[in-house]
């Protein structure tokens, strides 16, 4: 199967389902015609995405052009060109199964004879989502080796998910470049105007034009024409590959992996590596890729703990606080109208997945005029999301959780915050409030540029958050397990507390307000 000339992507468009070979789709997202892609999965998605935005900006940057929107013969000569530049004569390049295995296949690099090949490579997996990122004996978010041996625009997903998303999985097993060490995790962040594949491809892929001459400038090393294509040339897996080797647009690859053809269908095999394919370790991920964002602290690319994508870091990924926004995030100045950031992350621990984690925030005109217009009016809006967190963090913390601790200890005197099945007992009670909460804080946000006045702005914020931390006080009152004599005595304790802090940390609000309790 040629990429470059067999019909193997399944397209939905306002005609219908067709299948088209990747410089069909490609011409299909620069004319805005594809409705979705029925065999992409959502945790290969944005993995596809980023490798069809360097595909198009490496052939783009080789021919002087910048316009995504291009034909499907610019974008199968262009490939072809680059192939050939990079040493590659044929299309065994962009062919998913090639039987020599001394040629390179698809995001498979070739061997250096074939003993060697029959000697490294073993069985890997034998069905693709075996082969996928999404690894994990709990077979949480995505249910392992459950696709068809033979559908290869499945094999070409996994193989694309692997190669550009996987991190360093014990001995033999290396990851990516673009990730701060092998525990890392590789994010996508950037900004959307609509949520359709093709103005998300024509609009990243002239971010990375726009941003190219840039990454050709110290401190990158990279240079303009270097190795783009990383499963193109022999890889013994002993070898790494120096940055200043590659062009800024390169396409990595993390293992060496070749698919051969079985008679009940495809199988991998895979061989250990015990060098990365790039040799890029001590900058930490930070190598310019414009949707992975860098923290300014470490100086090196973001990871994303187990908590995933929480508000928190959401917000500062929005205003760039610990965090430098990506290229990709950048709102165009011709844009108008609403948009979301938009990120994902497969995020790692040691050889596990703890989780497909996503998050879409939509951003309405007005607030995204002040957020990329600068100045004071978006200084004051950053100062005011930092408010509205610090204020759920206050009630949460110095509010509702002493309360529950409070109702479970019976209203003692003074509470004790070291018991293990109390502390059990109080983070599950004080959980719905975070799970409410959070939803609900960018839709305030977004609607506080109109009120001048910081605390004006802030009181409805603390009106809702006071709410749900009382409905879940509330709730823990119903099932605590109290004896009955102590059960008013705990109760009234508890709510004595809660709003005693509220007093004590908001009282420009609690002043006024004789509604609640």
């Amino acid at each position: 199967m040629n990429l470059l000339v067999d019909p193997i992507f399944r397209v939905r468009t306002s005609k219908g389902i067709g299948k088209h070979d990747l410089p069909g789709l490609m011409a299909l997202l620069g004319e805005d015609k594809v409705e979705s892609l029925p065999g992409l999965q959502r945790h290969q998605e944005d993995a596809f995405h980023v490798f069809l935005c360097y595909l198009a900006g490496a052939v783009l940057a080789r021919s002087g052009a910048s316009d995504p929107r291009q034909d499907a013969d610019y974008w199968r000569e262009g490939i072809r060109d680059l192939t050939r530049q990079e040493g590659c004569a044929d299309d065994s390049a962009w062919t998913l199964v090639v039987a020599d295995p001394t040629k390179p296949a698809f995001m498979q690099p070739p061997a250096p004879d074939k003993a060697t090949f029959e000697r490294d490579y073993k069985p890997k997996a034998a069905t693709p989502d075996a082969l996928d990122v999404m690894q994990t004996a709990k077979n949480h978010d995505v249910k392992s080796t459950r696709a068809i041996p033979t559908d290869q625009e499945a094999w070409l997903y996994a193989l694309i998910s692997l190669q550009t998303t996987i991190g360093f999985l014990g001995a033999g097993n290396q990851g990516i470049s673009r990730m701060n060490g092998g525990f890392g995790s590789r994010p996508f962040v950037g900004w959307r105007g609509g949520r359709r594949f093709g103005p998300r491809f024509n609009r990243d892929a002239e971010a990375l034009i726009a941003q190219r001459h840039t990454l050709l400038e110290s401190p990158y090393p990279y240079r303009s024409g270097g190795k783009t294509l990383l499963w193109v040339g022999l890889w013994d897996g002993a070898t790494s590959l120096s940055l200043n080797s590659l062009d800024p647009f390169y396409i990595e690859i993390a293992r060496r992996i070749r698919i051969i053809r079985q008679p009940n269908g495809l199988i991998a095999l895979g061989a250990s590596c015990a060098k990365t394919r790039v040799a890029a370790k001590e900058l930490s991920g930070n190598l310019g890729d414009p949707w992975i964002p860098i923290n300014i602290k470490t100086n090196g690319a973001l990871t994303v703990p187990e908590s995933g994508l929480t508000t928190g870091m959401l917000r500062d990924l929005i205003f760039g606080d610990g965090n430098l926004k990506p290229a990709a995030m950048q709102a165009p100045e011709t844009a108008t109208g609403s948009g979301w950031l938009n990120a994902a992350v497969l995020v790692r621990g040691q050889g596990t997945t703890d989780g497909f984690h996503e998050a879409t925030i939509r951003i309405p005109e007005r607030a995204r005029q002040t957020l990329f217009g600068g100045g004071i009016q978006r200084d004051r809006l950053a100062k005011l999301s930092k408010r509205g967190l610090d204020a759920a963090a206050t009630i949460q913390f110095k509010a509702l959780r002493p309360a529950l601790f409070s109702l479970m200890e019976g209203g003692p005197e003074s509470i004790v915050l070291d018991k293990t099945e109390v502390a059990k007992w109080v983070d599950s009670a004080a959980q719905p409030f975070g799970l409410n909460w959070n939803p609900l804080y960018f839709d305030w946000l977004w609607d506080t540029p109109d009120i001048p006045d910081e605390d004006a702005a802030l009181r409805p914020w603390f009106e809702q958050l006071r709410t749900l931390a009382q409905d879940t006080l509330n709730r823990a009152m119903e099932r605590a397990p109290l004896r009955g004599g102590r059960s008013y005595r705990a109760k009234t304790k508890a709510q004595g507390l809660f709003i005693g802090s509220l007093y004590k940390n908001f009282p420009q609000y609690m002043e006024v307000n004789h509604d609640h309790p």
